[in-house]
C-alpha cells in the first residue's frame, strides 16, 4: 500500500492510496485543473482514479 499526498492546507486537501491497481483519493478540496496538475505530478491522471472519498464535514 502507498500514500501521496497531492497537498494540505488553505487552498485544499487531497491524498491519494493506492494498492495494488486500485487508487483512492480522499477528500479533494482543489479545482479539477489543480488536482489534474498535481496528479500530473505523480505520474496518474483523472482516469486512473478507483474511487472518490468525500468526507460529509
Amino acid at each position: 500500500m502507498r500514500f501521496a499526498s497531492l497537498g494540505s492546507g488553505s487552498r485544499g486537501n487531497a491524498t491519494l492510496v493506492a494498492a495494488g491497481r486500485t487508487l483512492v483519493m480522499v477528500d479533494c478540496g482543489f479545482s479539477c485543473r489543480e488536482t489534474e496538475r498535481r496528479l500530473a505530478k505523480l505520474g496518474c491522471s483523472p482516469d486512473d482514479l478507483s474511487a472518490l472519498l468525500v468526507p460529509p464535514w
